[in-house]
């Protein structure tokens, strides 16, 4: 076998060993509260700790990422159908620079009466845009999706809901 062809089969299944534990790890539910602390376009602190005892999505994008950006108008529209709910959607943007995403949020807030809670999290690096995480009335993961948002995240949902 040439070198070429050896380097290409190792790279296959290695590419194929990481895809499923992607896979795997998207659909394992974690234990544990996810602490989240960010800022608000007030710049108050936010902490998902204060929304126990609601159903939270959390929409982690960056204005960078069109798909991202593609979904918001998505996450609105079903944030006002469970607007009598006991359910929360926090869209956490994760933007190197507050400026950006705060000019992008100002647009955002004259083209809609319907908004999720805000928060930028510059900190934080994920490998892949958009993730979306259904956390239960206790704060903890129900399940995590990656890329665009899969139909499902909305049943998870709809799952936890009363």
């Amino acid at each position: 076998m040439t070198l070429n062809r050896y380097f290409f089969r190792a790279f296959r299944a290695l590419g194929l060993t990481l895809l499923l534990a992607g896979m795997a790890s998207a659909q394992t539910p974690a234990s544990a509260p996810i602490p989240l602390q960010a800022t608000l376009l007030t710049g108050e602190r936010f902490e998902l700790s204060a929304l126990k005892g609601k159903v939270v999505m959390l929409f982690y994008w960056s204005t960078q990422c069109a798909v991202c950006r593609s979904h918001l108008p998505e996450l609105r529209a079903n944030l006002a159908g469970w607007k009598d709910k006991p359910f929360e959607l926090v869209t956490v943007n994760v933007d190197k620079n507050q400026t950006e995403w705060r000019a992008y949020e100002k647009i955002l807030a004259q083209t809609s009466a319907v908004r999720p809670t805000a928060v930028w999290q510059g900190d934080l690096m994920l490998a892949k845009l958009p993730v979306t995480v259904v956390l239960d009335v206790q704060g903890r993961e129900a399940a995590r999706h990656e890329g665009r948002i899969a139909p499902e995240a909305w049943d998870d949902v709809a799952a936890l809901l009363p």
